[in-house]
């Protein structure tokens, strides 16, 4: 957890940013809106060094958010890995990943939400899950110290 941590701190000072929209405007990665199949919520691409993260037109507001930050956690900390190859044609676990992937996203959101969980008397991951709309299981897994 204290890598992903210290990846979101290096790209927040590196880019001026931890807003997900902003942040991926930077960073060149382009987003696409496309109908995918309704178990797909997204998936990231690389062609000619460019980056698109591709997110399920049928998703609520809050869904595309949560897979955009979740995308953007493979892009940045497994970059050049292609997990559905390695789970499709390999005997490797690619489990860790999508764990490490959901925990960038929910630090990295908790992280551009803070001023709404500031002036809070205590703050719970139940609270940080229902002010952020991220699903308690990865909140308490982010949050785990």
């Amino acid at each position: 957890m204290e890598k992903i941590r210290k990846k979101i701190q290096e790209l927040t000072r590196q880019y001026g940013t931890c807003e997900l929209d902003e942040l991926c405007e930077k960073m060149g990665i382009i987003t696409i809106d496309q109908e995918l199949p309704e178990r797909v919520n997204g998936f990231t691409v690389k062609m000619y060094e460019i980056s698109f993260i591709v997110l399920n037109k049928a998703l609520s507001f809050y869904e595309k958010r949560l897979t955009k930050a979740h995308e953007l956690g493979h892009i940045v900390l497994h970059n050049g890995t292609n997990t559905l190859n390695l789970s499709c044609n390999t005997s490797f676990c690619v489990t860790k990943y999508e764990k490490e992937a959901d925990c960038f996203a929910a630090m990295l959101l908790i992280q551009s939400e803070m001023s709404e969980l500031e002036g809070l008397d205590s703050v719970t991951a139940e609270t940080v899950s229902r002010l952020t709309h991220i699903p308690q299981e990865i909140v308490d897994r982010a949050l785990m110290i």
